[in-house]
């Protein structure tokens, strides 16, 4: 009785404050559940890391029921493109090697023909070797390799094949990626024409895609395609993306870090940072922390760059990385990393908004909230009946509208003790401690100083 009494006393603080910001819902006619994306706004305004001040209210002022949905789920997309495929001459007899072997490129460093030692085979002929050119954004671009497709020209009985895999980024320098076997072979049912067929060779994980690739075939075949296997990682939620400005910090010059303040805990999870000068390379860390007396954390570490190369600008890809929402983010050279000028660094971040699924009970029109007092909300499983993950998902989606900003308030002590979290009260017991000492020195000085001018 005691807890739900006071349970309800916090829902009626929260509907009677003003709040710090809030935009007018519109929902899905005859939906009971919904949900809503949180616009950054009102991430902004919040004054709790946990967004535990952030509700939905009806026509009356109520906080209704509502849970945060968990972190959406991620989907990998596949999808395939042919790739551009050349003949490697083959180096001929007399002891010559692979150096003889001339490649020509465009400006933009596509291959446009191989020559090489000896005479040209024929077109359409089989060759021991194969060139492939995976594309100038392969640096650039958010999907990474999975796996190659080979298709090439089978007898009937069928055929086999052994294939080695190199990369390279400048046809130069060749680093061996993979093995794998191959083949095109009848099966059991060969009279109806069934066959055993594995074309593909899967790319490792943990070796990086560079933009050329070689292919060595035992034996030598003609092949008539090659298909690339490109993945990408998305969330179910939508993704948004905003422009951040990092100001760089007192102390050296130039700057060694560039700090910034989002207002309230926004859950960021990509950076791509653009750097202000050409031709600049610098390693960095990425850290967080949610208040300004608070230690950073580390983040992620990474390379940024920006050069010129072959007619054209290359810049260093997004670095991705896992952790909670935050209110400070900083941006750190590592110790013999080159400085980046005296200016801001400017980014654009990808974040996934926080999704509230609540229950739209009471009269319209509904409003969200944020930076009010804290009221309680529920788990999912509370809320929806039955819950199985990823099923707020599913639900029908109210649309926040334009976000109004109110003045802040002059708090009185009764509010500031309803919105303390333990850190406040944990600090604010210190100080009391700290008084009192001060207070008892004092008092005890005072006696002091009366029994030495006593006789």
């Amino acid at each position: 009785m005691v807890g739900a009494a006071a349970a309800a006393g916090l829902w009626a603080v929260a509907a009677s404050a003003t709040p710090a910001a809030q935009a007018p819902l519109q929902l899905t006619a005859g939906e009971g559940l919904q949900r809503v994306e949180i616009p950054l706004e009102l991430l902004r305004a919040s004054r709790r890391a946990d967004w535990s001040d952030l509700q939905v209210l009806n026509a009356q002022g109520e906080v209704v029921p509502q849970a945060w949905a968990l972190p959406p789920p991620e989907l990998e997309r596949e999808r395939s493109a042919p790739l551009p495929r050349f003949a490697w001459p083959d180096p001929g007899t007399g002891g010559r090697d692979q150096t003889a072997v001339q490649v020509q490129v465009d400006a933009q460093g596509a291959v446009v023909r191989i020559q090489g030692p000896s005479a040209p085979s024929p077109q359409g002929s089989a060759s021991a070797r194969w060139l492939l050119d995976l594309g100038p954004d392969i640096h650039r671009s958010a999907e990474w390799l999975a796996a190659l497709e080979l298709a090439w020209e089978t007898p009937g009985e069928g055929s086999h094949l052994r294939v080695g895999v190199e990369s390279s980024a400048d046809l130069r320098q060749w680093h061996t990626v993979t093995e794998a076997a191959l083949l095109d072979v009848p099966g059991v049912g060969a009279a109806s024409g069934e066959r055993l067929v594995q074309r593909r060779i899967e790319w490792p994980a943990a070796a990086p895609a560079l933009r050329y690739l070689r292919l060595s075939l035992q034996p030598a075949a003609r092949l008539t395609g090659v298909q690339a296997l490109w993945r990408t990682r998305e969330a179910s939620a939508a993704s948004a993306t905003t422009p951040l400005h990092f100001e760089p910090e007192a102390g050296t010059s130039p700057p060694r870090a560039w700090s910034l303040d989002l207002g309230g805990a926004v859950p960021l999870r990509e950076l791509r940072l653009e750097l202000p000068q050409r031709n600049s390379v610098a390693r960095l860390v990425l850290e967080q922390r949610d208040r300004d007396e608070a230690a950073w954390q580390p983040v992620a570490r990474f390379t940024a760059f920006r050069l010129d190369r072959d007619g054209q600008e290359w810049r260093s890809p997004p670095v991705r990385w896992t952790a909670p929402a935050a209110r400070h983010w900083r941006l750190r050279l590592e110790e013999r990393s080159p400085a980046l000028g005296n200016g801001a660094l400017e980014a654009l971040a990808v974040w996934t908004p926080p999704q509230l699924v609540f229950a739209a009970r009471g009269e319209p029109p509904f409003r969200l909230v944020a930076g009010g007092p804290v009221a309680p909300s529920l788990t999912l499983p509370q809320l929806l009946p039955h819950y199985e993950a990823g099923q707020e998902y599913r639900l029908p989606q109210a649309v926040a509208g334009p976000v109004t900003l109110a003045p802040a308030p002059a708090q009185g002590w009764h509010a500031r003790l309803a919105q303390a979290s333990a850190a406040d009260w944990r600090r604010w017991a210190l100080w009391a401690v700290l008084a009192l000492a001060v207070i008892v020195l004092a008092l005890l000085a005072r006696r002091l100083s009366r029994d030495i001018r006593s006789p």
